[in-house]
């Protein structure tokens, strides 16, 4: 029953983890192209915001200046989104430990 118990907490914080810093990935990457894709169709818009692919795809399809502009403030984008990404990560681990130290019972040395 023990080992079930560890693998459900197992298995459920790495879903949550994922989702949670899933979240923080794709709402700043999201927020940091919202100034790049101003001009472009919807579409490439959607395309540039949804993904890295997609606007680095759009920025080949825009060529130029622009298209190297587009891909530069995308691959910003995603260098912020890992930053807080793993950012909330490191927290999450450190405020773990913290409450283990606080909440584990001390044993004297013997």
């Amino acid at each position: 029953m023990a080992s079930a118990l560890n693998d459900l907490t197992r298995e459920l914080g790495g879903v949550l983890g994922i989702a949670v810093l899933g979240s923080v990935f794709n709402a700043t990457y999201r927020s940091d192209t919202g100034d790049a894709v101003h001009g472009l169709s919807p579409e490439a818009a959607e395309a540039t915001r949804g993904s890295l692919t997609g606007a680095l795809r759009t920025a080949a399809e825009l060529g130029g200046r622009p298209g190297a502009r587009l891909a530069d403030a995308a691959r910003e984008a995603f260098g912020s989104g890992m930053t807080n990404a793993l950012l909330g990560g490191i927290a999450v681990v450190v405020l773990g430990a913290l409450a283990a130290v606080a909440l584990l019972p001390h044993r004297g040395r013997s």
